[in-house]
């Protein structure tokens, strides 16, 4: 914790590969501290704290189910190209919001590239050819942070011996399913069938590392939720105030 503790030097952090690598150990104490340093100032997210607690995140799913981490493998590409997206183009970026109106104020639709769609919004031959916008991407990391909120919210409804991996599943169904094709959709259905998390207060162990599911793990829980929930209003409120909400 003490490598990322100093918050001046967020863009040094934002840069080091070993903060965005699968291979480092999922540490819970880590992600916690990213977290609050995110949801300290709402209105002004720090790129680094915001994207690499949303990174640390994807490895619960390697520890629950290698096939289950397969299937969230895009949240670690989409948090590779707010890395990206950064250092080549705006780095000059104080906090996330004001990266993504610095793509919004770029015009011609540049926000609305993915890499795919560029050539019928004008940039096929352009330099913005492959360029995957910003206000898309992290709309999607926005969709994987309510998905978690949603489990943990689930977490704290369970007397601890329900299953965690309906809990999951049902979040999926809920909060991320409806915005997934069909065969990503299906992908991830054949990769529940293979997780085995036990029960919730095997899953409460796993993630937050108490062996037992008692008050305090219950506090933890709450307040790693609260802070997650000021990350995503944040971003809620900047996608609705430039309407956003419904970026393809």
């Amino acid at each position: 914790m003490e490598k990322i503790s100093d918050p001046t030097k967020w863009r040094e952090y934002f840069k080091d590969d070993t903060n965005f690598n699968q291979e480092v150990p999922f540490d819970f104490k880590c992600l916690s501290f990213k977290l609050i340093k995110a949801s300290e100032n709402p209105e002004k997210l720090n790129l680094f704290y915001t994207i690499s607690s949303i990174y640390d995140f994807t490895k619960i799913f390697e520890k629950i189910s290698s096939a289950l981490s397969l299937g969230f493998s895009d949240i670690t590409k989409k948090s590779e190209i707010m890395r990206q997206l950064f250092f080549n183009n705006y780095q000059d970026a104080e906090d996330l919001q004001d990266l993504l109106t610095k793509e919004m104020n770029l015009g011609e639709e540049i926000y609305k590239c993915n890499g795919e769609n560029n050539g019928p919004l004008g940039h096929g031959s352009d330099k913005y050819s492959t360029y995957v916008s910003g206000c898309r991407t992290f709309l999607r990391l926005m969709w994987f942070l309510e998905y978690l909120i949603d489990i943990f919210e689930g977490l704290l409804k369970d007397d601890g011996k329900g299953s965690g991996k309906k809990i999951v599943r049902d979040s999926y169904d809920k909060v991320l399913s409806p915005h997934h094709r069909y065969l990503v959709r299906k992908a991830v259905g054949f990769a529940f069938m293979f997780s085995n998390t036990g029960n919730v207060a095997s899953l409460v162990k796993l993630i937050f590392g108490y062996n037992e599911y008692n008050q305090e793990a219950r506090d933890v829980i709450k307040s790693t939720i609260e802070n997650m929930k000021k990350i995503w209003n944040a971003g809620n409120e900047f996608y609705k105030k430039n309407d956003l909400l419904n970026l393809e």
